[in-house]
């Protein structure tokens, strides 16, 4: 006989212990689904080996979201040899289901970072085609060395892929030049600033009305009661500084000055606090520590970054909330092939699948799904929804 137990914590949220009792079995694997079969287009979220008593256990961390679709666990038990396998559902109590639904007045965006693009345009028009929102993210190294043939040909899969959608850029590290690749008399973010303001005027076009730091690349643009804001963190060299401007006194001044339900922060390095790789050592940024401090001042803030291309399928999760400050920080993993490090025992193989990034924000509640560019699937372990109004995620 098979038993599947569920112990969670708070409504809507994954987060809690889950254990299967399947003597004669080796490994259990765990999905949402109804009372009818598993969810088709959510891939599993735990792959639970079974001992030889018959007892496994799989602890849920990170604060992920139960679908809203899910009202059951489903696990599928195999045998020693792999020769057949038993499937087994438990209900989601009714208190723990995910209720709350994503207001109609809610914005939607797509992100998309680390696409470095070197000279296969056809995997960059396949995932900007997956993203599904009118407003799509990208939070830099969108090419591999930052040549100007490289921009052109990726403005050329903009047009060929989305080019109904408003497309919105802020630097990484290998959209400059790199110096093996450049003259000493040519600036490295050369080939970046003409995209970066092709896109703009673009936007502009389209009505989205911007405000810019004079001194650097960084932009803000107010979307109803949304503030984006995009910010320049790498200079020539493929140094992470931020230009020799005011930029971060105008991030502060703007944030201060700019009232909105929600900022939206794009900046293609995480913050040392907040880095999915979790180590401890130097920031990323030169100015980690005062943009902490900025960020730590106000509420609503959403931080997105990329760079680290960690998958939003390891244990420890690519998503945090400060409830204190309702602030919310999300690396987005990367569109080549993640980093699946430091996750043990069997996973899914497309875990280290490129990752797109579909952000639903409306005034009280964030939804995050990630999911996988090549296959489709939605991944468990890269959704998130957290719900303002009850002080908490989930």
């Amino acid at each position: 006989m098979i038993k599947l137990q569920t112990s969670l914590i708070w409504p809507g949220c994954a987060q809690g212990k889950y254990s299967v009792k399947a003597k004669g079995f080796i490994l259990a694997i765990l999905r949402w689904g109804n009372e009818n079969v598993p969810l088709t287009d959510w891939g599993p979220f735990a792959y639970v080996p079974i001992d030889p008593a018959g007892n496994g256990l799989f602890s849920f961390s990170g604060m992920r979201g139960i679908p809203r679709e899910a009202t059951q666990v489903w696990a599928r038990c195999y045998a020693a040899d792999f020769s057949f396998y038993k499937d087994v559902s438990v209900d989601i109590p009714e208190k723990f289901l995910n209720t709350t639904e994503i207001i109609a007045a809610s914005h939607r965006f797509s992100v998309l970072t680390d696409m470095h693009l070197a000279s296969k345009p056809w995997k960059i028009k396949h995932a900007l085609k997956a993203t599904e929102s009118d407003i799509v993210f990208l939070l830099g190294d969108s090419t591999n060395d930052g040549l100007t043939g490289q921009f052109a040909q990726f403005l050329e899969c903009i047009e060929d892929a989305v080019p109904e959608k408003t497309v919105l850029s802020v630097p990484g590290n290998h959209d400059i030049t790199h110096p093996r690749f450049m003259g000493k008399e040519i600036d490295g973010i050369v080939g970046y600033s003409v995209f970066h303001r092709i896109l703009l005027e673009k936007a502009t076009q389209m009505g989205r009305v911007f405000s810019y730091d004079p001194g650097s690349l960084a932009w803000a643009l107010q979307i109803d009661d949304l503030d984006l804001i995009g910010l320049q963190c790498v200079v020539s060299g493929r140094k992470f500084q931020f230009p020799e401007s005011n930029q971060i006194d105008w991030l502060e001044q703007h944030l201060s000055s700019t009232p909105a339900s929600w900022h939206i922060i794009l900046c293609h390095a995480p913050l040392l606090a907040h880095n999915p790789n979790r180590n401890i050592g130097a920031p990323y940024l030169d100015k980690n520590k005062r943009i902490q401090d900025i960020v730590d001042r106000y509420e609503r803030i959403i931080f997105l970054s990329g760079h680290t291309h960690v998958s939003p399928n390891v244990m420890s999760g690519n998503g945090e909330y400060d409830k204190e400050r309702q602030n919310i920080y999300l690396d987005c993993g990367s569109v080549v092939a993640t980093d699946t490090s430091g996750e043990h025992g069997l996973m899914s193989r497309d875990w280290k699948d490129g990752v797109k990034t579909e952000l639903i924000v409306s005034k009280d509640a964030v939804e995050i799904c990630m999911s996988s560019i090549d296959s489709g699937m939605k991944f468990p372990r890269g959704y998130y929804r957290f719900i303002l109004s009850t002080g908490g995620a989930g």
